[in-house]
């Protein structure tokens, strides 16, 4: 077997690995996901399989090396005739594959990526993963027609009704791989696990919601209801998180709505640099970003993911942080796979019957479970917000289906891309039922407050439905994100802001002494803590939100400290104020 063949079972061996873990096929993008992925690979895979991956890899660079080792002796004298011939295929493949795409003989309209690896094959899906990102340039893009788009637009906007701007409180909790579950054919529970949200579907507007991804890709969902941009114009795969927001600043629901005052505040109850968050939220336009490595986690899954009830009070906390209006987006992760093939729950508060092999069985009835304390989360923070009394409105939906191999003739409503949604509020809309996509609720939204400024919000709002409405929106887009945004007259009015980890004050109040140990006290601290002196991190031992441990050998008197939040990847996301350490002994 050639070497090419072997480095092609390595894929497809990685690929079949993904696929049983994540119901998603391993892609090019992959591989640049993978300072993410690394400290919550624990998560999707076993020691085993996590050792299994590293060893593939490990073969693969072997593999190389050999190959690199062992060719004949007449082409390691010829080196750079063998790099000219290399260069010269590479080229003519590039050629080829980019003459197949514009003829219409090679697809790149991917939208079931795990389909499209079945039917087309696993080295050429990852191949077009590769080659086929971002937002292909429009045939008929210039200056001239995004001027016709956005005068169009104008009119649009100008014409509608004039209704005084309303601003409450916007929140958008994005519920980790939910869906509703009753609507599986053939389960039964032995109650509803979903009776508030069943609840508030009823009384408040409500329907179905348009995912861009199924099984996983939580960041994609979001970009699409941050931005208002539809995946479907991008390349296979893509992430834009991943890709043109790690250095481009673009539109989004945040910048809009800091132009009538809001602050915009993003919650998390996982990793801050998990898809990047840490980097693009600031690209996006958010102010604040509150993460597990800032928050008190107490209570975990059984395959140790955050509960969601947690998030209550970091949304509480960052309406209460400002005098004006809040735009908050909240993404949870209770509900995240693996799902457990055995019995983990020992006592399920919710049972599931109507499933005959046991392991599904068991999988779904720790996903119901989790869903189940979600579902408590939703009613608790309805109350919260019930109670609060600030004018308020709330969209809770879920970013995508769970990987549990759910086809669309499994639902009652026939497609697996579509999640449940709300919009619950205290300030008398009428409720209006309907299936959305995501990248237009968040358009929907600011229409009921009678917003109708910026480019994708006012586009939406004036032109969904209408004839090249997608090719339109490809247009903009692209402007946007690659081209010469002509929108903005060239120049991206946008900066990155700098965001602000955690809404809680990181503080220190005293320090005092024991026999070998300085213990700190103040308030907010995290297992994520670190003390500094200076730029030297010092061994830390948390103890409580309230307390931390060093020993007296790394803190001397007279030294000045302070305590940062600290992430996996690591970066400092937040620190106290600075402390002069004393000595001096506790009484």
């Amino acid at each position: 077997m050639c070497i090419r063949d072997r480095l092609w079972s390595v894929v497809g061996i990685v690929n079949f690995m993904m696929l049983s873990s994540r119901n998603t096929p391993f892609t090019y993008v992959d591989i640049t996901l993978m300072k993410s992925v690394l400290p919550v690979m624990n998560n999707y895979f076993t020691p085993l399989e996590i050792g299994a991956i590293g060893a593939l890899i490990l073969i693969a660079l072997v593999l190389l090396v050999v190959a690199y080792m062992y060719l004949p002796m007449e082409e390691q004298l010829n080196r750079k005739i063998g790099f000219v011939k290399v260069a010269v295929i590479v080229a003519a493949f590039a050629g080829v594959t980019s003459y197949g795409f514009k003829s219409g003989m090679l697809t790149e309209e991917i939208h079931n990526i795990r389909i499209a690896f079945s039917d087309y094959g696993t080295a050429y899906c990852f191949c077009i993963t590769a080659l086929k990102n971002g937002i292909d340039k429009p045939s008929n893009y210039s200056e001239k027609k995004i001027e016709q788009i956005e005068e169009r637009t104008k009119k649009s906007v100008a014409k509608m009704k004039k209704e005084k701007v309303k601003k409450p409180n916007i929140i958008f909790v994005q519920l980790e791989s939910h869906f509703d579950v009753t609507q599986v054919k053939g389960l039964k529970f032995n109650k509803d696990p979903l009776e508030n949200f069943h609840k508030y579907m009823k009384q408040y507007s409500s329907g179905q919601l348009s995912m861009p991804s199924y099984g996983a890709g939580t960041a994609n969902s979001e970009f699409e209801l941050i931005t208002g941009m539809n995946l479907d114009h991008f390349g296979a795969a893509e992430y834009p998180y991943k890709t043109v927001l790690q250095d481009t600043t673009t539109e989004s629901m945040a910048t809009v709505l800091k132009q009538y005052g809001y602050k915009a505040h993003a919650i998390h109850d996982n990793s801050a640099s998990f898809y990047d968050r840490d980097l693009v939220f600031s690209q996006l336009g958010f102010d604040t970003f509150t993460t597990k490595e800032s928050m008190n986690i107490r209570k975990w899954t059984e395959n140790g993911w955050a509960k969601d009830g947690i998030l209550t009070g970091y949304i509480m906390d960052s309406l209460n942080s400002t005098k004006n209006q809040d735009y908050v987006y909240c993404i949870s992760v209770q509900g995240h796979g693996d799902y457990p093939t055995t019995q983990i729950i020992e006592n399920p508060e919710i049972k599931v019957e109507g499933i005959k092999d046991e392991a599904l069985k068991n999988k779904y009835t720790y996903y119901v479970n989790q869903v189940y304390q979600m579902d408590q989360f939703v009613g608790r923070l309805v109350k919260a917000l019930e109670k609060r009394g600030e004018p308020t409105i709330l969209c809770m939906y879920g970013d995508h289906l769970p990987s549990l191999d759910i086809e669309d003739e499994d639902l009652t409503y026939g497609n697996k891309y579509q999640t449940s949604y709300f919009m619950w509020d205290n300030i008398g809309l009428k409720k209006q039922d309907g299936t959305i996509e995501a990248y237009d609720l968040g358009s929907e939204v600011l229409n009921k407050c009678n917003i109708h400024t910026g480019i994708m919000n006012s586009f939406h709002q004036t032109r969904k439905g209408t004839k090249n409405y997608q090719k339109d929106m490809k247009n903009l887009q692209y402007d946007m994100l690659y081209g010469k945004q002509y929108v903005w007259n060239q120049q991206n009015p946008y900066k990155a802001t700098n965001l602000k980890f955690g809404i809680r004050p990181l503080t220190v109040t005293k320090a005092y002494e024991t026999k070998d140990s300085v213990f700190i006290v103040g308030n907010n601290f995290t297992n994520f803590c670190q003390v500094y002196v200076g730029d030297v991190k010092i061994n830390t031992t948390y103890h409580n939100e309230h307390l931390l441990e060093v020993s007296k050998k790394d803190l001397k008197n007279g030294d000045t400290f302070k305590v940062s939040i600290v992430s996996k990847t690591p970066k400092v996301l937040s620190s106290s104020n600075e402390y002069v350490y004393q000595e001096k002994s506790e009484k």
